[in-house]
């Protein structure tokens, strides 16, 4: 036979059992939690350290920046050179094209003239040219296979958000 204090005894072995269980199960999910913590605290801080720096917006459109007219002076010689003319149009002012349709004629007609079916061996902008505020007109010399050469002066205009080839 069993005494009160036996069971008593008993029962509290048994709380005690469960509550060290819950205790253990307590420690362990914190240790977990803790190195989980820990991990993703390292894992932000070399994400942060190690990210690539956003880019920089693109400066606005100026006339005034002898780099964007340039740039712009230079890829549309460089697809007059090429013979890809319809690349080059695509670079004209609105302005510009509509005045090639009122000619009645194909960009490399109205630019080279009577040199029209000679083909372009170099391009190149020349040191002389002018600015003023609305435009800049750039000489570009244009050199053709016999050795001659024709220079040609580019205006240049702000047209929205992009520079544009507006008369030659």
């Amino acid at each position: 036979m069993r005494t009160v204090f036996e069971d008593t005894t008993e029962r509290e072995n048994r709380e005690d059992a469960q509550a060290n269980q819950a205790g253990k199960r307590l420690t362990l999910m914190l240790w977990i939690f803790a190195l989980l913590f820990f991990f993703g605290s390292w894992r932000t801080y070399h994400w942060a350290a190690n990210r690539k720096p956003p880019e920089p917006p693109p400066p606005p459109v100026s006339l005034q920046d002898i780099k964007q007219v340039s740039t712009t002076l230079s890829k549309f010689n460089r697809f007059v050179q090429d013979g890809n003319w319809d690349e080059a149009q695509k670079m004209l002012s609105t302005e510009a094209q509509q005045r090639l349709v009122s000619e009645g004629k194909s960009l490399r007609e109205s630019m080279l003239g009577n040199r029209k079916d000679e083909r372009v061996m170099e391009a190149a902008t020349t040191p002389s040219g002018s600015s003023s505020e609305t435009t800049v007109r750039q000489d570009c010399v244009y050199k053709f296979l016999d050795g001659q050469y024709k220079i040609i002066p580019l205006v240049v205009v702000k047209e929205g958000e992009r520079l544009a080839i507006n008369s030659w």
